[in-house]
């Protein structure tokens, strides 16, 4: 560090010494000596120095106080900067922050504002549970399908009023009125054969599946027709697979089957429809030069491709135990079919070969029966005589399950029907009044018989 203030004085001398060598000959004066050329000037006095070594450890320790207190000023001076830049920072972001409170503050009074704001907020972790909640829902207008085989169905009615469904307990809660139309004309033997009906109504369901037993999307399979009435064949019930919505398509199943397939397949003894379709077929390839571009233009043909594949909901037993399809314990594979959650199947092999098989039900569609209320006389909107009664009804926990699909109501008759639209008009009718004061006919009316109920 002492070489370098040494060697600086020395260049300060050097330029000094030609600042005034310029300036001499500009104004025409002797040249002045290089320094260390000087001699001794008058005006100059001399300098003993009698305690040197003291003199240069006091001149070295001038050097080091005058250097480190320059480091002290750099040190300090980068340090306020320091300060200064982060109060800068501290101060943007306190400033930022005030910006967004106010901006919330203003967006949450304009919230607040709304008279729909209730409408508008969405429940906390709902689109995450979206899958939780679609299977907990409830599928209400099943009701009307189980009311639809409950129902007497032949000249006798009961109808209804007004109906109420729970669904937290399952509970439906009705009024409504029976009426017989056949002898003995006793509208409390309807009223009974209702009760009864109820007993002995059932239920299913499960889902449809392709040859290879994978589940087929629900939207996939028509069931019924445009009124709601199951697909049927004698006393087997069927359903439709419908080939044409997008991600039901289906293959033949065969062994020499490319990874280009269908997801799905059927078997080639199912029952197919086809229709008329057009299709460009690519002109051949010349077997010799597969690279070689072809004159031909592609043809334009009409080509047959199946639209729907019949699916049994009812097992073909004898058919298909020949086949090998079904076995005597109930179990189906190598065909599409139904898979029930309800119905259990077996078969016993009879002396002569054939097999006698039998199907199990024990979904009972309401376990604790119709419970009866109450009951009076009244009259209907055309001034008939008719039994007035309110009544309660739990029906199965699985029946109104959302996630349980191909759902039917089946009555004891062996009528059912699926869970799709239906005409539910002819079910309710306009709430019987009660007998009147004066009315002696309907209050002391004990068997409600008479052909039109009134007396005549």
């Amino acid at each position: 560090m002492e070489e370098f203030f040494e060697k600086f004085k020395e260049k300060l001398q050097e330029i000094s010494f030609k600042v005034r060598t310029a300036y001499a000959k500009l104004v025409r004066r002797p040249l002045p000596k290089r320094p260390g050329e000087e001699g001794p000037s008058r005006d100059r006095g001399y300098e003993i120095n009698l305690v040197p070594e003291v003199k240069m450890q006091m001149i070295k320790a001038q050097k080091m106080r005058n250097l480190v207190l320059f480091i002290c000023i750099v040190v300090s001076s980068v340090a306020v900067g320091a300060v200064v830049i982060l109060f800068g920072i501290k101060s943007g972001q306190d400033i930022a922050m005030h910006n967004q409170d106010s901006k919330l503050k203003l967006m949450s009074d304009k919230l607040n504002g709304y008279d729909e704001f209730d409408d508008l907020i969405t429940i906390q972790d709902q689109l995450g549970r979206y899958s939780e909640i679609l299977q907990k829902r409830a599928v209400v207008s099943r009701v009307f399908g189980a009311l639809g085989v409950m129902l007497p169905q032949g000249s006798d009615e009961v109808k209804m009023s007004e109906l109420k469904v729970t669904l937290d307990t399952d509970t439906i809660n009705m009024e409504g009125q029976a009426d017989a139309k056949v002898a003995p004309l006793i509208d409390y033997r309807v009223l009974e054969a209702f009760k009864k009906s109820v007993d002995l109504t059932k239920f299913d369901y499960g889902r449809y599946v392709d040859v290879d037993g994978k589940e087929i999307p629900t939207q996939c399979i028509v069931a019924a027709d445009e009124s709601g009435n199951a697909f049927r064949d004698g006393d087997s019930y069927y359903a439709w697979w419908d080939l044409k919505i997008p991600g039901c398509e289906a293959t033949e199943r065969s062994l020499n089957q490319s990874e280009n397939d269908a997801e799905f397949h059927f078997s080639s003894t199912a029952e197919v429809e086809t229709e008329e379709v057009e299709e460009l077929k690519q002109p051949d390839v010349n077997p010799m030069n597969p690279l070689e571009p072809s004159t031909t233009e592609p043809e334009v043909v009409m080509v047959e491709k199946p639209v729907r594949v019949k699916i049994w909901r009812t097992p073909q037993f004898d058919a298909w135990y020949q086949e090998g399809y079904m076995s005597t314990d109930g179990k189906i594979d190598g065909v599409e079919h139904f898979n029930s959650e309800c119905y259990v199947y077996s078969g016993s092999v009879l002396g002569g070969g054939g097999v006698r098989w039998s199907s199990t039900n024990d979904c009972a569609l309401a376990p604790k029966g119709l419970t009866i209320s109450g009951s009076s006389n009244g009259r209907d909107e055309s001034d008939n005589l008719v039994l007035r009664f309110t009544a309660t009804v739990q029906f199965a926990e699985e029946y109104f399950s959302f996630k349980n699909k191909h759902m039917i109501a089946i009555g004891p008759m062996g009528q059912n029907v699926t869970d799709s639209f239906m005409q539910i008009g002819s079910m309710f009718t306009q709430e019987a009044r009660a007998c009147e004061a004066d009315d002696t006919e309907c209050l002391g009316n004990s068997e409600n018989s008479g052909g039109n109920k009134n007396g005549q």
